[in-house]
This record gives structure tokens, C-alpha cells and sequence, in this order.
């Protein structure tokens, strides 16, 4: 078999394994479309009952006895040291109050866990006046939170006062790619206002502002996005993205969403892209922000920060060639084949062939090639135009055109490496680009001949035998052989008439004889009534004007 094709399948799959132009993932969990009104989603509740049963119970780090809210079911330790020391573990009621022995019943409705110290610290010393009293939180009550929206599954889940709006959202099985992380609302029972969410924040910067605790009853809802109210950032950024617009965002904040800047970006020109008030035409500007590189992510205020419009866009633009790192691949009869970088319009052939160890002994160093992949992609528009083309509605320049740029093979560029590893020629020793690939085939000692031949297959090659010598070698011409149509196809695909002096066979030559072309019955039986019918035809205009003549 010939290394051609061989050949082909390896640069076709070089090509599909090069590293995409994505650079990042999208975690966005898909939505759920249902079927039919009593489908729905097995995989996210269970996802969400396993998440949910997880992370019952677990903190994230002590309690903040400043801010936690009492509420029913909490569990308070009341401990006194005195004479006789008392531990207590008292339950809050439905009521929000505590029942103390001897002590009677306190009110902690609503109170913090430090104001609820105090207040029993003071009723406890009414009984235990010289005791020593504390009072801790035991364990955390669990409660009814409402998730609603665009969420995978909007239900009711378990939670703790310690949990965050992030950790409930989990549990209903995370949002989803249609919902606003930035405009959450969560509807709080005895709040006249409801309370905003920005967890763009949380997740971008960490900014615990933006992922606040949860309590018992709490309603929260992920609205849907909205494609006209967002603000987009692109370029020289860690994660570019487009993200909704909030009142109050600024040109610092894009930034810390798309985490800070990478090391390749402009930052004396990044381009702010804003919308007139008309909401068609566009302003632009250029800002420096070279002293925000290495202080983006302290969350303060930046110098020369400014405030950010629903549609503004962001463009952070790229050194030119910053460290690129272009490189070749050669492959086949050489000592280490593999990747090897190159230095842009430095790098040639023959730098490459010693790196990579020199030629093997089986190597067929006249048939090596280089195939310059990013060529492999232009488009001849003739050609493509040809294809669509029978060849009889062709011109003889057209067919001819045509025939040759099917027999060509795309981005192979002509090296002679005999001429240039042999004879040490250095008149054709190209540059090499990003991409290039280089090919040596191993030496074949055959001749391969094909077509309308007794015994097809490949000959052992020997020096001085022309065409006709390796036929008879393979059994003579077959049945209906065109012996006139034999063609002799060098290995790079040159092809000769077998007849011609303008080559000499060598090894790894392909010798295909063609097939006498087949004549049909009805197309002899067409031609003869076309000829007969013309020759009627002539008869009987030479008997009308012998007849006309005679008058």
C-alpha cells in the first residue's frame, strides 16, 4: 500500500487534535425540557435530595453569635457554675421563647444569640446570684426554605440558619443557564422590602455580601435573563463573558468578574465601548489602567474607576505575539520523531531534520514532504466551481484544470531533500511556520502495478526495466486491456503516458493499466440511426433539387 493515504489519515487527525480556541468550560447546568405534563426531572431531584442530605448539618466555620438569629427549634446549653452546677439543653418553642426552671419563661423572639446571652444571664442571676452562668447554642434548628424560578428543581428544601443562598440554591439542584445569579430576590416574612442577592459577586470575588444567610420561611426566586439589560467584557481576561447589568456596576467591576487581567493584555488602551442615550449610536474610549493590574482584586476603589451603562462592552487587547510558542511535527523515518518548536523566520528544514536525529537507514529521503496545514484550508473558488461542473459542459482548459488540481495535494510544498541532504544544497531549505508538518516514508523496493494485468500486486524493483518489462512480470495485459492507456504515476503523483521519455521508472511507482472503454449495443444502434437519418436526410435534398433542375 502506498504511504499516501497513509499519509492523509495522520495529517487529518493532527488537524482534529489541535487545542480548540475555547479556552474555558461552561458549567451551566442544562435546562430540564419536559415531554409531557407529568415528566420531569429524576436526575436533578435526586441530585438535589443527595446534595441536600450531604451538607445537613455541616459549617462552614463557627457560629457568629453577633448576627445569628434565634428561632424555633434551636437548642440553647444553659451551664451554671455554683456550689451545685446545672447544664440545661432547652428547646425554643414555636413562640420563640425559652422555658428556664425556676427561672421561668424568656422571650428570645428574634434576638441574636449574643442579646439572648444576656437577657438569660440576667433572669438565671435572679436565682443563682453568685453563680457563674454561660450560655451556648447547642444545636442549629432546621426549616422550610422556598426556591422558585429558573432553577432545575423548584421545591422546598431543609436549612439551617447557617446556610447561604449559594448552599440552598444547590440543594434545588443549581440554577439554570437562563437564570440571573445577579437579581435575586429573596422574600423575607416580616421584611416590608424584599432583600436583593448579587451572587455574581460571591462566586466572582468571593464577596460574602453577596451570598447571605437564609432563615425559615425564606422565599428565593432566580429570575431569567435578560439579553438586552448585560454588560460584556472581552479580550486579555482570564473569563470573558457577558453578565447583567446592576445599578452600580463600574468598569471595576467587569474586571473582578472576569478575574483581574492576563499578562498578555494592553492595559494603557483598554477600549470602553458605551451606547448613546438615543440607544443607537456608539461611544468610544480609552482608558489606562496600568496601575490597576496588581491591585484589581483588593476590592477597594481604583483610581480613574467609572461608572458602567446597561450595554457598555469592555476590550482588553493582546501584545502582539506575546510568547507564542509555534512549533512543526515531523514524523516517520527519523531517529526522534515528534513536535518541535521553531523561531519564527529563523527555523528551516534542515534545523529541524538534525533535531529530530537525522534520517534512518530505511528512510526514502527523495520522498520526503512537507505539508503546510495552515494552507490545507484555502479555497480554490475555479475548482470548487468545476466540481459542480459534468465534464462534457467543460472547455478543454477547464478539463484540463480540473484534472490536475484533483491530482494535487493541498499545502504540499516542493522540497527537494536529496538535493538538499545529499548534495548538500542549501538553495531550497525553506523557513518553517506554525504547523508544518514533515513526513519520510520508508524506502520501497516495489513497484506497484494495477488495473487490466493478469497478476495485479507489486514487483520487486530493478534498475533499467521500463513499464512493459514490469507487465510481463505481472502476467501480461488482461482481458479488454487499453495497452495505449497505460499510465505511469510517480509516488509526489506526477502522472506520465507509459509511452513517454519524460521519466524512468523508480521504486514505489504505481504502472495502471486502463480498461478499453466499453461499448454498448444501443449506443452502436444510436449512432447508426443518427448516421442514417442524416443520410436520408442529404438523399432527399439532392433528389428535390435534381427534380427542381428538370422543370
Amino acid at each position: 500500500m502506498s504511504w499516501w493515504p497513509r499519509l492523509i489519515v495522520a495529517l487529518f487527525m493532527g488537524i482534529c487534535t489541535l487545542p480548540s480556541m475555547a479556552q474555558y468550560n461552561n458549567f451551566a447546568t442544562p435546562r430540564f425540557i419536559p415531554k409531557g405534563p407529568n415528566d420531569y426531572d429524576t436526575t436533578g431531584v435526586k441530585r438535589a435530595t443527595r446534595l441536600s442530605e450531604e451538607s445537613s448539618g455541616l459549617l462552614e466555620r463557627e457560629v457568629d453569635a453577633s448576627t445569628y438569629v434565634l428561632g424555633p427549634n434551636d437548642v440553647l446549653t444553659i451551664s451554671v457554675w455554683a456550689s451545685e452546677s446545672v447544664h440545661l439543653d432547652l428547646p425554643i418553642t414555636p413562640e420563640g421563647k425559652i422555658v428556664i426552671p425556676r427561672a421561668g419563661v424568656v422571650s428570645v423572639k428574634g434576638l441574636t444569640l449574643d442579646k439572648a446571652r444576656i437577657l438569660i444571664t440576667e433572669e438565671m442571676s435572679k436565682v443563682y446570684r453568685s453563680a457563674k452562668i454561660d450560655v451556648s447554642l447547642k444545636r442549629l434548628r432546621q426549616f422550610k426554605v422556598y426556591v422558585l424560578g429558573a432553577v432545575r428543581v423548584p421545591s422546598v428544601v431543609s436549612a439551617t440558619a447557617a446556610d447561604h443562598v449559594f448552599d440552598v440554591l444547590q440543594k434545588a439542584g443549581g440554577t439554570l443557564d437562563t437564570g440571573s445569579v445577579r437579581a435575586i430576590t429573596v422574600m423575607r416574612e416580616g421584611e416590608r422590602m424584599p432583600l436583593k442577592v448579587d451572587l455574581q459577586r460571591y462566586l466572582s470575588n468571593g464577596d460574602p455580601n453577596g451570598n447571605p444567610t437564609v432563615l425559615g420561611g425564606d422565599r428565593i426566586i432566580v429570575p431569567l435573563r435578560t439579553h438586552k439589560n448585560v454588560i460584556e467584557i472581552s479580550g486579555e481576561v482570564p473569563r470573558e463573558g457577558t453578565y447583567d447589568f446592576v445599578e452600580g456596576d463600574s468598569v471595576s467591576t467587569l474586571i473582578r468578574f472576569a478575574g483581574g487581567f492576563l499578562p498578555s493584555g494592553v492595559l494603557d488602551s483598554v477600549l470602553l465601548v458605551s451606547i448613546e442615550d438615543d440607544g443607537r449610536h456608539l461611544k468610544e474610549q480609552f482608558l489606562d489602567l496600568t496601575s490597576w493590574r496588581d491591585t484589581w482584586y483588593t476590592g477597594g476603589a481604583l483610581p480613574g474607576d467609572l461608572p458602567l451603562r446597561s450595554g457598555d462592552r469592555l476590550y482588553i487587547r493582546a501584545i502582539p505575539r506575546w510568547k507564542e510558542r509555534e512549533s512543526v511535527v515531523i514524523a516517520g523515518e527519523v531517529t526522534y520523531p515528534g513536535k518541535y518548536p521553531v523561531t519564527p523566520q529563523v527555523t528551516r528544514v534542515t534545523d529541524v531534520i538534525m533535531a529530530a536525529g537525522g534520517f534512518t537507514d530505511k528512510a526514502s529521503i527523495e520522498d520526503a514532504v512537507i505539508i503546510r496545514t495552515s494552507e490545507l484550508s484555502l479555497e480554490d473558488k475555479e475548482y470548487e466551481r468545476l466540481k459542480r461542473l459534468p465534464p462534457s459542459e467543460m472547455s478543454r482548459n477547464e478539463l484540463q484544470y480540473y484534472r490536475t488540481k484533483s491530482r494535487e495535494v493541498k499545502g504540499i510544498m516542493s522540497v527537494n531533500f536529496k538535493d538538499l541532504f545529499e548534495n548538500n544544497s542549501k538553495e531550497n531549505n525553506p523557513v518553517l511556520r506554525d504547523g508544518d508538518s514533515i513526513y519520510v516514508p520508508k524506502h520501497n523496493l516495489y513497484v506497484n502495478v494495477t488495473g487490466s494485468v493478469r497478476n495485479p500486486g507489486r514487483i520487486v524493483y530493478k534498475p533499467g526495466l521500463g513499464y512493459s518489462d514490469y507487465i510481463s512480470l505481472a502476467g501480461g495485459y488482461g482481458f479488454r486491456a487499453d495497452e495505449a492507456a497505460t499510465l505511469v504515476i510517480k509516488v509526489k503523483g506526477d502522472q506520465f503516458p507509459a509511452d513517454s521519455k519524460n521519466y524512468i521508472i523508480e521504486p514505489g511507482d504505481n504502472i495502471l493499466v486502463l480498461d478499453e472503454p466499453e461499448t454498448r449495443f444501443i449506443d452502436i444502434f444510436t449512432t447508426s440511426l443518427t448516421v442514417a437519418t442524416q443520410l436520408v436526410t442529404i438523399v432527399g435534398v439532392v433528389l428535390t433539387i435534381v427534380n427542381l433542375s428538370n422543370r
